[in-house]
């Protein structure tokens, strides 16, 4: 599996405390599955101003340490940047950040959606970038309103959930929230946007099998790989059917299971 959001670098944001924790939730990743794991440290969003020049050197350091730990796990650098204006102009002075030279993560704020995001979307994808939003079902206006996200998924947006909002961590509205963007056909890829290896570890597994009840095994692991993939060889995905796989049919009687189980 591969994981494009998570805060493993140490020390640059409310992610992994030092060099330590971070071999931690490299050796839990490592366990559960992953191979590959995205570095998002967060950027632009008034608290930690995180940039290629600051980046780069823990992103290296990082990459020695698993080496010398002998753990088999694949680092890439990236970013976690808070929608702000300036980002198209961020993303042109900090390239290697992007994902696949053209993909990259964008967080709304937990508690507004900003007037201007549908042309934000058109703006960035006019210059080259696509941006993946990432964690929708934890935005409190979308708990509400999720519908709103089809409006960015046809503008050419993806869409990232949180592996926790999944399994129901984040709570019953968080999770019912998850589902119904997954049900929809609005859920891209999933990721674990972990921050420590215990409170919020890396960990896929859980997610993808609750994915593999709700859509079948095809669309769980295109979720966790062939999508993930797509985006780090920077090739385009279909945001309207991404797996290329048309969701199983569901007899009266599981459909009736999982709308209780969800429940």
């Amino acid at each position: 599996m591969i994981d494009i959001h998570c805060h493993i670098l140490p020390g640059l944001d409310d992610g992994a405390r030092d060099m330590e924790e971070a071999l931690e939730m490299c050796r839990v990743a490592q366990a559960d599955g992953i191979q590959t794991i995205v570095a998002t440290p967060h950027c632009r969003n008034e608290i930690y101003r995180n940039h290629e020049k600051t980046i780069w050197p823990v992103f290296e350091q990082m990459q020695e340490a698993v080496s010398r730990a002998e753990i088999p796990i694949n680092l890439l650098p990236g970013a976690d940047l808070h929608i702000h204006p300036e980002i198209i102009s961020f993303l042109k002075q900090n390239p290697r950040l992007l994902l696949g030279g053209r993909y990259f993560l964008l967080e709304l704020p937990a508690h507004s959606i900003p007037i201007y995001i549908r042309d934000f979307i058109f703006q960035a994808l006019l210059a080259g970038f696509v941006p993946i939003i990432t964690h929708p079902e934890r935005n409190t206006v979308i708990l509400r309103h999720w519908k709103i996200i089809q409006d960015w998924v046809k503008a050419g947006a993806l869409v990232q959930v949180t592996a926790m909002s999944l399994t129901g961590a984040f709570g019953s509205r968080i999770k019912e929230s998850a589902f119904h963007l997954v049900r929809m056909g609005l859920v891209h890829l999933i990721a674990s946007d972990a921050h420590s290896s215990k409170r919020r570890p890396p960990i896929l597994s859980r997610a993808r099998e609750i994915l593999e009840g709700l859509l079948g095994p095809s669309q769980a692991q295109a979720m966790v790989k062939t999508i993930p993939e797509k985006i780090l060889r920077g090739e385009p995905v279909d945001t309207t059917n991404p797996t290329g796989v048309p969701p199983p049919k569901q007899s009266f009687l599981k459909r009736l299971f999982l709308r209780h189980f969800n429940n």
